[in-house]
């Protein structure tokens, strides 16, 4: 929980607030999968959310705490448990950029991952373009390792990401994160 947020699972009524998501050209255009074209693909996506293998990857619901709407996603993938490391995604409602949701999301689940989960590295893939994207992280103290050419495929397009990450020994950051050293 954060002063406006809970991270909670998904449910099926969340499905129309990942519609609005996944259907946006704008909050889709640096995703890692193709834009929704029918509804049918955003409630299998949100059924996969809720049938996660919490040592390989898992998916929080980012709701209002005081509505407990859905205002998008945060997520860990890739991840290898054992060698203490993961990545993280995030996607957060297009009405709701700009609020400082994003930030307040991916800092709670950067919290939990380290201090729960015991990892000691977070990456974060960000195509060059996604200047929004690359300013939350490196507020959160996320650092830029190089860049990925051709990294993801998505639909029939290859796409360059740059490299963040984030070591459980690395300093505190404005947000007031606390990490183990």
């Amino acid at each position: 929980m954060t002063l406006r947020l809970r991270l909670r699972q998904f449910r099926d009524d969340d499905v129309d607030a990942m519609h609005a998501c996944f259907t946006n050209v704008e909050s889709m255009r640096y995703w890692n999968t193709p834009l929704h074209a029918k509804r049918i693909e955003t409630e299998r996506a949100v059924r996969r959310f809720l049938d996660c293998t919490p040592s390989y990857y898992r998916f929080w619901a980012v709701a209002d705490k005081a509505t407990d709407h859905c205002l998008g996603l945060v997520n860990y993938h890739d991840g290898h448990i054992r060698n203490k490391r993961a990545a993280i995604g995030y996607i957060i409602d297009p009405a709701r950029h700009r609020q400082g949701i994003g930030t307040e999301a991916v800092s709670a689940m950067i919290r939990f991952c380290f201090q729960d989960l015991g990892l000691h590295r977070l990456q974060a893939f960000i195509h060059p373009d996604n200047t929004p994207s690359r300013s939350l992280i490196e507020k959160l103290g996320f650092r830029c390792e190089g860049l990925l050419r051709e990294n993801l495929h998505v639909g029939d397009d290859w796409r360059d990401d740059l490299l963040y990450a984030l070591l459980s020994t690395d300093g505190p950051t404005e947000t007031g994160l606390e990490r183990r050293r």
